[in-house]
């Protein structure tokens, strides 16, 4: 028989885009589905754009609390044994859960992981940065646990999990409001290997109102890093160097942003507790490091 799918559909006021992620979620060649879609707390006409698709899905109305939150709650309503995850401003291709599905069959205990490709607000796509790496599968977490991980993971519609993996992960901590797919994505590299497929299996809606895709916004960049570092520390142990190294630089771009050492200080102290005094030093170097080679390249600008 085949394997139970549930896809869940995280959404929050987009209730311009919900309908049409919705569709894609129901129009999958691969016929054992389930359509979980979890409205965080909307103000729009969300519920009432959703609630039109009566028992062809399954609905979550919950108040607002962010995006983890509604993976939380999307994930205890979901009954598969394969997990995808789609972002209501995105749509999957018709073939996206097969092609997933067929990926996870080579690392059952794992993820599959396909690229997205970027398109504007009426599914046109746009040029979308490559992700260089072929089709295949890989264990990235020796070169995750070092620091020296290359590969980066495509956004929420790219990802497909194995349940007994994310049974090991969820629930997210719910501090994390946005972005919850950098904790998903991070931490299933560290723990198991995967099947990364390079072909373009969603559109990604690219509309102006992103809430991390292409932002430049300094502070909000930080704090989503060191929420996502200081999450992970916590939920995956073997992973607490490298969050740290993250906090780190977390904490160097806020400096740099103009964040005084003050704030920051009384926004990490939670962070910073736990941990020996040869941690609180390499943090300390870490910052200093970045915040040095940072002089150094605004001098370099000045004198071209």
């Amino acid at each position: 028989m085949k394997s139970l799918v549930s896809i869940i559909i995280n959404n929050y006021n987009y209730g311009r885009f919900v309908a049409d992620a919705i569709e894609s979620a129901l129009a999958q060649t691969y016929s054992n589905c389930e359509v979980i879609v979890v409205d965080d707390g909307s103000q729009d006409d969300s519920r009432e754009v959703i609630s039109g698709f009566g028992n062809r899905i399954k609905t979550v109305f919950k108040s607002n609390g962010g995006q983890s939150s509604a993976f939380n709650a999307g994930f205890a309503e979901s009954s598969g044994d394969v997990i995808c995850f789609l972002d209501s401003d995105d749509v999957f291709l018709p073939n996206k859960v097969q092609q997933a599905v067929d990926g996870l069959a080579i690392c059952p205990a794992g993820w599959c992981f396909h690229h997205v490709q970027w398109s504007d607000t009426a599914l046109k796509p746009i040029l979308t940065p490559p992700i260089p790496y072929s089709t295949g599968k890989y264990d990235f977490r020796a070169e995750l646990l070092e620091g020296k991980c290359t590969f980066a993971p495509p956004a929420t519609s790219g990802l497909t999990f194995a349940r007994t993996l994310l049974n090991q992960l969820m629930p997210i901590p719910e501090a994390i409001t946005i972005t919850s797919d950098n904790y998903l994505k991070l931490s299933s590299l560290a723990l198991e290997p995967g099947y990364f497929i390079a072909e373009q299996y969603a559109l990604q809606r690219m509309h102006g109102k992103n809430n991390y895709t292409g932002r430049t916004d300094a502070t909000m960049l930080a704090n989503v890093d060191m929420l996502i570092a200081s999450g992970l520390r916590a939920k995956v142990p073997a992973m607490r160097s490298i969050c740290n190294r993250w906090y780190a630089d977390g904490i160097a771009r806020k400096w740099g942003a103009g964040v005084t050492i003050g704030n920051i200080y009384k926004d990490s102290q939670e962070y910073l507790t736990d941990m020996s005094f040869g941690e609180r030093m390499e943090i300390v170097a870490r910052i200093a490091y970045k915040a040095a080679r940072r002089r150094a390249n605004a001098l370099a600008k000045t004198r071209r």
